[in-house]
């Protein structure tokens, strides 16, 4: 692959991450509950991300658009062919749904990381985790972070902020050696936050798995916190030392 068209990539995975998580409501597209958007009515945007603003033409096809999905190492796309009468599917555009209804559609979505909420259903988007699967030891939910986040959600928990979830991942960076990423954290985390999934089974807590096997949830109350009482220690990246442990008094518990 060229540098060009890598750079392309990048700058596409960006733009379609910004559609399908946060803009495609206000861009006037209707995404499904389970957060599909038929392909064409994205690129036929006339959004300076998907069109040449002297030109007018549409920057993107949708090979590349099918590329992108298929090459992004965090997998935080996902591609299916659907209809107005497929289970779910809300009727999008006027001019991507024709009188052919039964007419089947490229669509894509954003796995998880969406912070509009209009038309979504978590439980369409994303698969809910039961109590058996929050209980199990085999299951791990960690959560990364900064330092100086960290003085903060020490004293008030954490918080999903603009997101519609709080993000968790279910191993570390580089983990074994390995040089992948991982979804659900950034490799730049210098904190790691490990969450008790047992306490947030006994108390009802959803959680939810994203198709790139982010594990979320909306936290506890109107304003998404996680209290700190669902910790289970925190880790130093840098060193792999505990620097707290649940039980453990401090500040702001």
């Amino acid at each position: 692959m060229t540098t060009i068209i890598r750079n392309q990539d990048v700058t596409l995975s960006k733009a379609l991450s910004y559609v399908l998580r946060h803009a495609a409501p206000s861009l006037g597209l209707e995404p499904s509950p389970d957060g599909y958007v038929p392909v064409e009515d994205i690129l036929s945007l006339s959004h300076p991300k998907f069109r040449d603003k002297q030109s007018g033409r549409q920057r993107y096809t949708v090979d590349d658009v099918i590329r992108v999905v298929e090459m992004n190492e965090k997998r935080r796309f996902k591609l299916e062919y659907k209809s107005a009468l497929d289970d779910g599917y809300v009727e999008g555009t006027v001019q991507s749904i024709s009188a052919e209804r039964n007419k089947k559609l490229l669509c894509i979505r954003a796995n998880q990381g969406h912070s509009f909420k209009a038309g979504l259903q978590s439980n369409k988007l994303l698969m809910p985790l039961d109590a058996g699967e929050l209980n199990s030891s085999e299951l791990i939910i960690v959560h990364g972070t900064t330092q100086r986040a960290w003085e903060l959600i020490r004293i008030e928990g954490l918080r999903r902020m603009k997101r519609n979830h709080i993000h968790f991942a279910t191993g570390l960076p580089n983990e074994n050696g390995q040089k992948s990423p991982i979804s659900g954290m950034r490799s730049s985390s210098e904190i790691y936050i490990y969450i008790s999934g047992k306490k947030c089974a006994e108390d009802a807590i959803p959680f939810y798995r994203s198709d790139n096997g982010v594990i979320l949830t909306a936290g506890v109350d109107e304003g998404g916190l996680l209290p700190i009482k669902y910790f289970d220690k925190v880790v130093q990246a840098s060193s792999g030392n505990v620097i707290w442990k649940h039980g453990q008094d401090w500040e702001g518990e």
